[in-house]
């Protein structure tokens, strides 16, 4: 029990990370968890007729955390290898034009802007093949 306690709250949690905001959301599941552990901690269960349902949440979608969806993900996936790809001929381009002598840095960029593209072209094969079984099911 005292490991639980010790972990950081949800809040602390989502400050740490600048790409989510900590909302009412958070501080209601934040109180109710406190509330929960309190009761939880007691000897011997007890019921409450004080106890009831959970309010139902009202906050709008843009108030909530909400992780990226696949396309996001996907898109920023493509552009992370484009990015590869440009430093990997940006690298190779000073290479040739005597800008850099470091030819092991322009072989280390091309070959990982190689993998990356491998990469992306198999998960690219790999999801239109599920979506061809998926076609294929019957309802």
């Amino acid at each position: 029990m005292d490991a639980i306690t010790s972990l950081p709250s949800l809040n602390d949690l989502l400050r740490q990370n600048p790409n989510l905001k900590p909302n009412a959301l958070a501080d209601k599941f934040s109180r109710e968890s406190q509330a929960v552990s309190g009761l939880q901690s007691l000897s011997a269960p007890s019921i409450s007729g004080n106890v009831g349902p959970s309010s139902i949440d009202k906050t709008t979608p843009t108030e909530r955390v909400t992780a990226p969806g696949f396309a996001d993900m996907f898109e920023k996936f493509v552009k992370g290898v484009d990015q590869k790809k440009k430093i990997s001929a940006k690298e190779t381009q000073d290479l040739i034009l005597g800008r850099s002598d470091n030819i092991h840095e322009a072989v280390v960029k091309s070959q990982e802007a190689g993998v990356a593209f491998n990469l992306m072209i198999e998960v690219r094969n790999k999801l239109v093949e599920s979506y061809k079984e998926l076609m294929r099911m019957s309802v």
